[in-house]
């Protein structure tokens, strides 16, 4: 796992601590959450595209 998809999985982890502190904030929070998973998402796939590239 590369440095930037651990770091989106520990903005996550941020998120969803600060939902059970402040679930008035949901709506909020649930989008940065699923903007960091798409993030991840996006890291991810070009890790994998490098990978086949150099391959």
């Amino acid at each position: 796992m590369s440095a930037a998809t651990e770091y989106c999985d520990r903005e996550i982890a941020k998120c969803e601590d600060m939902l059970r502190t402040w679930p008035n904030e949901a709506p909020c929070l649930k989008r940065l959450i699923r903007g960091w998973k798409r993030a991840k998402k996006q890291i991810q796939a070009r890790i994998e595209q490098d990978a086949k590239e150099t391959q």
